[in-house]
């Protein structure tokens, strides 16, 4: 049922976001054509049309995010939904895995846009030279390349998926009030965001003022290099982590307990 739940919400994100990504890769495109012209005018609108698309991919899939979890869930398509055989759990991982997804195409595309538009600029000596210092690096020590290569995609997907979730329970904690619920979500998400970054702080200042700040850096420095980096980028998934499952909680719990649709 997950699967259909995740192929509906592509369609529903494809009609949008398709013509998008194929928009700004023809401009960029014909962008980067104009460029070899000795006339401004052309080359000037052609980067403020890309830059008008980059934003507005940019600005969609945020937009988007918020609009299909809270039309399908909190709202009155929400009857449908929650009459569905199928678990909470698979509605919110539905929403997630789609709108991560999204996320990622939206940030390639962008980059991609980007590319196309500035890779002249780039002589081929230092493109080749990039891969050939990224072939180098493998040679040398292909088992860290790997560890760091996985580690930094787990660590990507983590931060993109608990960014997303405090969306999600932002939007979800909206349903305790029954008017405002845009005022109150956009409230929540400050109010949480500056709870983490003070909560961050203290555990910061507490670490600096008493002995486990001496007792961690004594640990890291009879570590090597890859042990250090390796200690601080799990330190960071497993933070993550938390953050993803205290989120994913929050929006569980007022799904299944505190349901209150408009």
């Amino acid at each position: 049922m997950l699967r259909k739940l995740m192929k509906y919400e592509f369609t529903a994100m494809g009609r949008i976001f398709l013509p998008l990504f194929g928009a700004l890769i023809i401009v960029s495109i014909v962008n980067r054509l104009l460029a070899n012209l000795p006339a401004l005018a052309p080359v000037t609108i052609g980067r403020v049309l890309s830059g008008i698309l980059i934003a507005g991919i940019l600005v969609a899939t945020l937009i988007l995010i918020l609009q299909r979890f809270r039309k399908n869930l909190l709202s009155d398509e929400g009857y449908l939904m929650m009459t569905l055989p199928v678990c909470t759990d698979r509605l919110i991982l539905s929403k997630l895995f789609v709108a991560a997804i999204c996320s990622v195409a939206s940030f390639i595309v962008v980059t991609i846009s980007i590319l196309i538009m500035t890779f002249p600029t780039i002589s081929w000596s230092e493109f080749i030279g990039f891969f050939e210092q990224l072939y180098k690096m493998i040679e040398e020590s292909p088992l860290r390349t790997i560890v760091y290569t996985i580690e930094v995609i787990l660590a990507g997907a983590v931060l993109i998926f608990s960014g997303i979730l405090m969306l999600y329970a932002c939007m979800s904690l909206s349903m305790l009030v029954n008017k405002r619920r845009g005022l109150f979500t956009f409230g929540a998400f400050i109010v949480i965001s500056t709870g983490l970054q003070i909560i961050i702080a203290i555990l910061a200042s507490i670490v600096q003022t008493t002995n486990i700040g001496a007792w961690l850096s004594e640990a890291l420095d009879g570590m090597s290099t890859f042990a250090q980096s390796q200690v601080i980028i799990m330190f960071v998934i497993v933070l993550e982590l938390a953050l993803c499952t205290g989120f994913y909680i929050i929006t569980r719990f007022m799904l299944k307990n505190k349901l209150n649709l408009q």
